[in-house]
């Protein structure tokens, strides 16, 4: 057995060592009155809204669901939001290097985050001409927590959402004035400033950031530089109607320096990302109305004579009701209007639109099943009708166990470049579809100890591939010719083995057939965090192994190890100090990046860095 796998062995032993009324009740006039008791639609404990559009506890959720708490992200260093999440079970993360590139893969799928929806309070935010995100524009200026779901959602969040679900939550000011200011500089030159302010005034709210990043990477001709201003208002129009305004704009600049095998000198990326969002909601005792108008809009300059405008203009109506005894129905509209222009070659100008209707249902039968189903009726104005469905299953054996189960369907629609933009574009493209069966489990096995666990089935076909074109010119065309077999688990135990101390181990097991480039088979992660008055220090480890470069199971990357820690230190009331040091035994390592043309290939990762930050607070 190596020494990497024995000492994983060591830590998951020492964990286990160190680890040494679900009720559901109908609600009357006076219990509402007074204190009520917990009930599916009315949660006390951890809740998401993700996995539902409507909060939940997560052990009442079908679906198996990440959350990245503010608690976890102070302990962990990261440069862009969507890194935070490569700690977490079923999720890894395809980079370049520490800034620029974060893109998310589920459970194997991701395709540079076109496969995996991305939001922001339920926003979406992509590019209209391509279908990704342009994973650096999302800073950690204002972010409060993260929520992932783990498998297709296209039910709910319609196409993009083929492998999950990924929402970035921002953060909600508590006191009437709340204010900080933080800056860091590291190795590779790496500087980090960020200016957040915001008020609760009671009826209205409002918050902005402002964030400078830059850095000269790890290698040359990898050097980094990004802007983002957020700013957000909310004002209460009554005691249940509320509005809100938000924006965002970023700039950013990114030099890629390419492969190991294929090294780019002087290559750029500049982006700038704008965001405008208007929500409204109305909230009674068993009604909600939710009204959201959003456009996302972008220009992107590549040192390769790239030249483009893109923009999505969209909304979203839904309407959820209680008034049937334990049960929540929701009905919901979308659309989504995507286009752009390139001024480059090829030249041109393309648009689509999008639009579906949904209902999801959720009932509760004798306190213990919570049984959902949903359906969405998703129209492209170029493909057609694609119905996507959905149904769950959570069974409450006990207040410490509970059982999962849920069958989706997840699809994602043809995007624009696919279809008009570079030469293999093909306007016949139908869209990519996937079908994924999971369970799930969740036992408290002591009140400071929980684990829980999944077992999944995803089958994967008609995904857009290049091949052969029968009758060149071009000499290949778009076709939805691929498929796909995922098996895999998942495992998470967390323990707080008293107020100071805790910990988290998750490990994550892939079978992605013969898909294996770029797909780690195994990773482990384990976190430990000792929280005192005055300090704060987490641990961070990570082991990932049966990992190639090419698929059936062919070049082999080494498998690898990182340990990084974080030290913050409450130098007084309003001052706090950071340390951060990432890599620290200084192994080498390398991952595999899929990206179009020679970019595609294996790229070494920093070696031991460190990172020190002063962060003042009002």
């Amino acid at each position: 057995m190596s020494g990497k796998r024995s000492f994983l062995l060591i830590l998951l032993l020492l964990f286990v060592v160190l680890t040494g009324d679900f009720v559901f009740a109908q609600k009357t006039k006076e219990k509402q009155k007074k204190k009520e008791k917990e009930s599916v639609f009315r949660p006390h404990e951890e809740i998401v809204v993700t996995a539902t559009l409507t909060p939940r506890a997560v052990k009442d959720c079908s679906a198996s669901v990440s959350v990245v708490s503010e608690v976890d992200i102070e302990a962990t260093a990261a440069s862009n939001v969507l890194n935070l999440l490569n700690n977490q079970p079923g999720i890894f993360i395809s980079k370049t290097g520490d800034f620029g590139r974060a893109d998310v893969d589920i459970r194997g799928i991701g395709q540079r985050g076109r496969r995996i929806a991305i939001l922001v309070d339920g926003r979406p935010e992509k590019m209209g001409l391509f279908g990704c995100a342009v994973t650096h524009a999302f800073p950690l200026d204002n972010v409060e927590r993260v929520e992932v779901v783990r498998g297709p959602s296209s039910v709910l969040y319609g196409s993009e959402a083929l492998g999950g679900v990924v929402n970035i939550i921002t953060h909600m000011p508590r006191e009437k004035f709340e204010s900080d200011f933080s800056a860091s500089y590291g190795s590779f030159d790496t500087q980090q400033f960020n200016l957040r302010f915001g008020g609760n005034l009671k009826r209205f709210r409002y918050y902005f950031t402002l964030d400078r990043r830059s850095s000269d990477g790890h290698r040359e001709n990898s050097s980094y530089s990004g802007n983002a201003f957020t700013g957000k208002m909310i004002y209460d129009l009554s005691e249940r109607f509320q509005v809100s305004f938000k924006g965002k704009y970023f700039d950013g600049k990114k030099y890629e320096a390419g492969s190991i095998d294929f090294p780019l000198e002087d290559f750029w990326n500049d982006y700038k990302r704008g965001v405008l969002d208007f929500s409204l909601s109305g909230k009674g005792e068993k009604d909600e109305i939710f009204l959201k108008i959003y456009r996302n809009f972008g220009h992107h300059q590549f040192s390769d004579g790239w030249h483009s405008r893109d923009f999505i203009n969209g909304g979203i109506i839904r309407y959820t009701t209680r008034k049937i005894l334990n049960n929540e129905l929701t009905v919901g509209v979308d659309f989504r209007i995507l286009g752009g222009k390139s001024y480059s070659s090829p030249k041109g100008n393309w648009d689509k639109n999008e639009e579906a209707i949904f209902f999801q249902d959720e009932h509760v039968f004798w306190e213990k099943f919570i049984l959902s189903a949903g359906v969405r009726f998703h129209r492209d104005s170029l493909f057609g009708i694609e119905v996507c469905p959905h149904g769950g299953l959570v069974y409450q054996l006990s207040e410490e166990t509970s059982l999962r189960g849920s069958v989706n369907k997840g699809f994602r629609s043809p995007q624009l470049n696919e279809l008009y933009i570079y030469p293999p574009a093909n306007l016949e493209l139908k869209p990519e579809r996937v079908w994924s069966y999971e369970i799930g489990f969740k036992q408290n096995i002591a009140h400071w100890l929980t684990l829980d666990g999944a077992f999944y089935l995803m089958k994967g076909f008609d995904l857009i591939e290049t091949q052969p074109n029968v009758s060149p010119p071009p000499m290949f065309k778009f076709v939805n010719i691929g498929k796909f077999n995922f098996k895999g688990a998942e495992f998470s135990m967390k323990a707080a083995f008293n107020k100071s101390l805790s910990g988290i181990l998750f490990y994550t097991y892939l079978d992605p057939g013969e898909k294996t480039k770029g797909r780690p088979g195994q990773k482990w992660d384990f976190s430990l965090r000792l929280s005192e008055k005055s300090f704060y220090v987490s641990l961070h480890a990570q082991y990932v192994t049966d990992y190639f470069a090419s698929d059936f199971s062919e070049k082999a990357l080494p498998s690898y190890f990182l340990l990084n820690s974080r030290v913050i230190v409450d130098v007084s009331k309003n001052v706090e100090f950071l340390l951060d040091l990432n890599n620290i035994f200084n192994k080498g390592y390398s991952i595999f990046v899929d990206l179009p043309g020679i970019a595609t290939g294996i790229y070494p990762m920093p070696g031991r860095n460190l990172n020190i930050g002063l962060k003042l607070k009002h």
